[in-house]
């Protein structure tokens, strides 16, 4: 046979095999080329090609093989905002999108909910206890009756005559912080003033609250008690989340006389509460 009968017979093997040549799949082209683009098929990729692609799914595909085989065998057509319209989809991404906003709308929704539940709850209890106060009975010393002996007074006492005396149970994450030494005059303050006394506790000053609730007061006129204490409670809330008051102080005081004590409550909202150590 000679050269050129064979260099023929070559060439229309080659063209045979080119015009029978199976078309290459997604996997195939994705793995030679890096360029992909999104695509809506428009019917079922036939067997052999990839399983379990149907009319109507959206896919990555490399671009070749969408322009040279799937678009021109009108399988399928970009995923084009016009496009999806045309097929009645809505686009994978965009719907992804929206739930993640919409679940993150409910999560910041049921957060709010919670918030205003503990806000509402330190509201209930700081007008309940507003003109409570919580006696403790104790045995003194006889030469020095100013103080209790044997015995002293705890968050844990205060806890407990709370639950017998007021029927106040409070949660295990709610949490009780006694100021260590008498307050005189305490009777005679207002709920502001106990509110300032609580907040400088923990050494946080009240002072630029106290301004600007004094500011307001002047601006709105009296009778806003309420309001000033729900702000201090506010601010208090804020200084008490960065502070770890979900247990019981260790403090134990001695001495008779008027105390004043914070209660923080879930949220971080506070609650001045005061108790009286009375000799028996």
């Amino acid at each position: 046979m000679s050269s050129a009968a064979a260099s023929l017979r070559n060439g229309l093997r080659r063209s045979f095999l080119q015009q029978h040549q199976t078309p290459p799949t997604p996997t195939s082209i994705t793995i030679r080329h890096k360029h992909q683009v999104r695509v809506i098929l428009t019917r079922d990729l036939p067997e052999g090609q990839m399983r379990n692609i149907y009319a109507g799914e959206v896919h990555n595909v490399a671009a070749g093989y969408a322009r040279n085989y799937l678009i021109p065998q009108k399988m399928a057509v970009y995923a084009t905002p016009r496009n999806f319209e045309r097929c009645g989809l809505v686009d994978p991404e965009i719907a992804a999108k929206e739930e993640e906003e919409k679940a993150a709308q409910q999560i910041a929704s049921q957060e709010d909910e919670e918030e205003n539940k503990d806000l509402t709850a330190a509201d209930i209890l700081r007008k309940y206890l507003k003109n409570k106060m919580v006696k403790l009975i104790r045995n003194v010393d006889p030469n020095v009756p100013t103080m209790c002996h044997p015995g002293h007074v705890s968050a844990m006492n205060i806890r407990d005559k709370l639950s017998k005396q007021l029927k106040i149970d409070l949660e295990e994450h709610e949490s009780i912080q006694i100021r260590n030494e008498p307050v005189a005059g305490l009777e005679e303050m207002d709920e502001k003033e106990r509110m300032q006394l609580i907040m400088n506790m923990d050494g946080v000053s009240g002072a630029a609250a106290g301004a600007g609730l004094d500011a307001e007061a002047e601006a709105e006129g009296e009778g806003n008690e309420g309001e000033s204490a729900a702000a201090f409670e506010a601010a208090a809330a804020d200084e008490s989340s960065s502070t770890d008051e979900t247990k019981d102080c260790d403090t134990k005081v001695k001495q008779l006389g008027d105390y004043l004590a914070k209660i923080t409550l879930a949220g971080g909202y506070v609650v001045p509460l005061h108790f009286r150590i009375e000799r028996r």
